[in-house]
């Protein structure tokens, strides 16, 4: 089976970062800037990170592999986990 090619145009619009979440810039950014408020034009300046669900569909695009976090544990399950290594190490 073939390799799965990345779609270029997807790949020039988004960028991926280190958690996996995939970040874009604000349309409109370009011209006509003088009609726009201050505020409208300050928000457009930084990148965005896409929602969830658009976010599957543009990392099928850019053959992302995308995954949920893992679970954070609560802080019981770590004092157990703790109290575990201390009794090994105290043996």
């Amino acid at each position: 089976m073939p390799k799965m090619k990345t779609h270029k145009g997807a790949a020039k619009r988004f960028k991926v970062t280190k958690k996996g979440k995939i970040k874009h810039f604000n349309a409109g950014h370009s011209h006509l800037m003088s009609t726009k408020s201050a505020k409208r034009k300050r928000k457009k300046r930084h990148a965005r990170v896409l929602s969830p669900s658009v976010a599957r569909n543009v990392a099928l695009l850019m053959g992302v592999r995308t995954k949920p976090p893992a679970p954070t544990p609560s802080q019981a399950q770590i004092r157990a986990a703790e109290q575990a290594t201390a009794k090994t190490e105290s043996r």
